[in-house]
């Protein structure tokens, strides 16, 4: 090994290390809220969110390999969770903007084309959106229904609405570019008439360009994959009744609610969450939450459920994101 290459190992690894620092600086207040929150849960409370996050990336990793393997790529699930930690570290650094990128990069490493990689990482994000609208359409059926939360339902029903407007629209865009031509030629022209129009934002107009060219030429060979497909959709609704659970176990006694409609109402919470515009999702989510959840109990009850949700499937995974990118730096030599 070279020096160039040494010293550049050596300062790939400092940086992480100054990325976690500074991640830990700039977040330090809402660190200390959390802290604070964490400290008037239950000492099984936080173990048992501790073991729900960590079998909720397991099937992150999972379905990252499931994914691979539809485009004739053994990717081992190890690799798969190692993969999901380390987007999780970048999401916080990058406040959710470079998870994609990251994980397009890392399957290329492993033996993925970029262009195919690219187009995993976009229907993976379609199978996360359609399990994200399954439980909470399932959850505001089931709680308008029951009785317990109707009347919250019947309140935020047009939200609800456009939340599954909005979802059901990413879909159907993403479906529409990946398996008809005549779409994927159409949002082409679209694009290259907005480039004329926009001439500043060229470059992120023929970005998007190759992007809805790469899905309508090699998605179809992934959505045809049903059963794979499938599988990744069960997955990811494992994963998010996992997440959902946390919270809906914190609080279960206090609210007035089964446990089954906490985690609805969580799913519920979740998918209104997502149409409010927020770097990483970070204060829509909390914003929701509180919403919803301090109609059943009191809202000191409620915080500290949400800041331990926040620690265990943000910063945790955060941190082990961080270890695992110094571990893989470290076993290059």
């Amino acid at each position: 090994m070279d020096k160039k290459t040494t010293k550049w190992k050596l300062w790939s690894r400092g940086l992480i290390c100054l990325l976690l620092l500074a991640a830990g600086f700039f977040y330090r207040d809402s660190l200390r809220e959390i802290l604070e929150g964490i400290r008037r849960i239950p000492a099984e409370g936080f173990c048992v969110s501790i073991l729900l996050s960590a079998a909720a990336y397991a099937l992150e990793g999972m379905t990252i390999s499931c994914m691979a393997g539809a485009i004739i790529l053994r990717l081992p699930v190890k690799k798969g969770i190692g993969i999901a930690l380390i987007c999780e570290f970048y999401r916080m650094v990058t406040l959710g903007s470079g998870p994609g990128f990251v994980e397009i990069h890392y399957l290329h490493k492993d033996g993925m084309e970029i262009g195919s990689a690219t187009v995993m990482t976009m229907i993976q994000y379609m199978v996360k959106r359609a399990a994200v609208m399954l439980l909470g359409v399932l959850g505001f059926g089931v709680l308008y229904t029951s009785g317990n939360g109707r009347g919250l339902c019947r309140k935020y029903a047009g939200f609800m609405g456009a939340g599954c407007l909005a979802t059901m629209g990413v879909i159907l865009i993403f479906t529409g570019l990946t398996l008809s031509s005549g779409i994927a030629a159409l949002a082409r022209k679209l694009l290259d008439w907005m480039c004329r129009k926009i001439p500043s934002w060229e470059r992120y107009f023929c970005r998007w360009k190759e992007q809805v060219r790469l899905l309508n030429h090699s998605g179809k060979d992934i959505v045809r994959q049903k059963k794979r497909l499938f599988a990744a959709v069960l997955l990811q609704t494992g994963k998010l009744l996992l997440f959902y659970g946390i919270p809906a176990i914190l609080l279960y006694g206090k609210t007035g609610l089964s446990l089954t409609e906490n985690t609805l109402l969580m799913a519920v919470a979740y998918l209104l969450a997502g149409v409010i515009p927020a770097p990483s999702g970070v204060g829509a989510l909390e914003f929701v939450f509180l919403l919803f959840f301090s109609g059943f109990t009191d809202s000191g009850m409620v915080l500290p459920a949400i800041l331990l949700f926040r620690f265990v499937t943000w910063i945790l995974p955060f941190a082990a994101g961080g270890c695992v990118l110094l571990w893989l730096r470290f076993q290059e030599g």
